[in-house]
């Protein structure tokens, strides 16, 4: 029902109520004020949509730590098993700090002491990769629902981090390792000479990882999902077409790649062709191998684990932590430091990205979509700098400014 107030603190104003019954019975919904019939008339519409969705006008008066929860729970199906465990780690820290504090008794400040808590209690620093950054993200995302509906103002802020904190509380994210083009070139050719050395097949799957790695900069549950069948010969280049990635944590294929649709498939940069024709020796030796021990490949994995029959039998990929151990090995071998830099498979990522960031005429969208990554992410988050174009300007900025001092002289 709508209707124009006359009189009152509310004249000149529109009263927008509802009436709803459930089971034969009338229920209380909150009277709205808005400033126009039109305003109105969507009010209205939106009342009458929350409450055949289900809403709970109440909300604002239940519990905050059991409203969080409908809400993961609402969101389970949408988002992936990692992304859901986040969330659920974030519904049980809730529920054990607010405890029966109701939705509507939520404020900043509150919200600033759970985060000031939290850094203490775990010893921890401020970072917008830390694990408090992802909780105040998670509850501010479960406000701006009810925001303009149940709450007036979201309780916490968008930059939360930054208005809580001090400055100096902050760390300094740790940076990501890049290999240089001749540590990228000694890791290569190390694996290549080691792969001409070794009878046991097992043995290989570490190393061939991080060498089809090195080349491709994918992730690396998508690295362990790779399939033979995913190796594609197009515009005179060899490369990869995939559609699918692994999971460590439920130990299943994830059904398709981060962030994309079933059924989307991506293509990668191009790998040269020595590699391609070692993987199809490789190919060979597996099924071979396999029919010693009475298996099959029936996922026609590329880095199925052979180092343990179950996982074998039951084709199942090397883990990531495998992979990263061999890496470690690797670089032990050849002495390369990453000093307090982060050294992983991932760092194989990272470095690709910049090298195709750095390259001259290079296109951004071709390499972002190679990358499986939107424009605005992968030069956001995986552009870093280029070790060789430091150099570079750091040279070139040094002589700029002997020139000058050559010149005033």
């Amino acid at each position: 029902m709508i209707k124009k107030i006359t009189t009152g603190k509310h004249a000149g104003e529109w009263s927008v109520r509802i009436q709803p019954r459930k089971n034969g019975k009338r229920i209380s919904w909150p009277e709205k004020f808005v400033s126009s019939k039109r305003q109105a008339l969507i009010t209205e519409n939106r009342m009458w949509a929350d409450f055949q969705s289900g809403l709970d006008v109440n909300v604002a008066k239940a519990v905050f730590a059991d409203e969080f929860q409908k809400y993961v729970n609402k969101r389970a199906k949408s988002i992936s098993p990692v992304t859901l465990k986040s969330w659920q780690d974030s519904a049980n820290a809730f529920k054990k700090y607010f405890g029966k504090t109701r939705v509507n008794q939520i404020t900043t400040a509150l919200v600033s002491d759970y985060a000031h808590d939290y850094v203490t209690k775990h010893q921890t620093t401020v970072s917008n990769s830390s694990t408090i950054a992802k909780r105040l993200v998670h509850m501010r995302n479960f406000f701006k629902s009810l925001q303009g509906r149940f709450i007036k103002e979201n309780p916490v802020p968008e930059r939360a981090l930054k208005t809580f904190f001090k400055q100096s509380d902050f760390s300094v994210t740790q940076e990501c390792y890049i290999f240089t083009p001749e540590e990228l070139s000694d890791i290569r050719k190390l694996i290549f000479n080691d792969l001409k050395e070794i009878d046991y097949l097992p043995n290989w799957i570490g190393r061939l990882a991080i060498l089809i790695e090195s080349y491709t900069g994918m992730r690396i549950g998508e690295l362990q999902a790779l399939k033979f069948e995913n190796i594609v010969h197009s515009n005179n280049v060899w490369t990869f077409k995939i559609n699918d990635s692994w999971s460590d944590y439920t130990k299943s294929f994830n059904g398709s790649l981060k962030a994309r649709p079933k059924g989307y498939s991506r293509t990668l940069v191009p790998v040269p062709e020595k590699v391609i024709k070692l993987l199809q020796v490789f190919e060979n030796k597996q099924n071979e191998y396999l029919q010693e021990l009475g298996c099959k490949n029936t996922s026609g994995l590329v880095f199925l684990n052979l180092h343990d029959y179950r996982n074998t039998a039951n084709n199942i990929p090397i883990t990531q932590h495998g992979i990263n151990d061999m890496l470690k090995l690797i670089c032990k071998r050849l002495d390369i430091k990453s000093g307090n830099k982060r050294l992983s498979a991932y760092s194989f990522r990272h470095t690709i990205c910049t090298n195709l960031a750095n390259t001259p005429k290079m296109s951004y969208p071709w390499a972002a979509e190679r990358m499986g990554h939107s424009l605005q992410m992968f030069m956001k988050t995986y552009v870093g700098i280029d070790p060789d174009i430091d150099k570079q300007m750091n040279v070139l900025w040094t002589n700029k400014m002997a020139q000058n001092v050559a010149q005033n002289e």
